[in-house]
């Protein structure tokens, strides 16, 4: 897989005051990114789980953590899931 290299500059007193370090600060910014990225529909899971550096169950969880509402169901969906899924059952039975 191809990659790009970003670099910048960042202030030392504020690596500091973060208290990460600088391979800290580069977790959290791909993190960060990928999270918003995805809320806003940029990324897709798995592209955003890459640019975060996890897989996509590690990322989930992070989206979760993160209070991310992963499947976003109103009631009458739920309903017509779960009527599907009883009427797969009685197909199967």
């Amino acid at each position: 897989m191809k990659t790009e290299k970003i670099t910048f500059n960042v202030p030392e007193d504020v690596l500091a005051s973060l208290k990460v370090g600088v391979k800290g600060l580069e977790l959290d910014m791909r993190r960060f990114l990928a999270l918003q990225y995805f809320k806003k529909k940029r990324l897709s899971m798995g592209k955003a789980a890459k640019l975060a550096g996890m897989n996509r169950f590690d990322f989930m969880d992070f989206l979760v953590s993160e209070g991310v509402v992963l499947f976003d169901y109103d009631e009458s969906a739920v309903g017509e899931e779960l009527e599907g899924v009883k009427r797969l059952g009685e197909l199967i039975s």
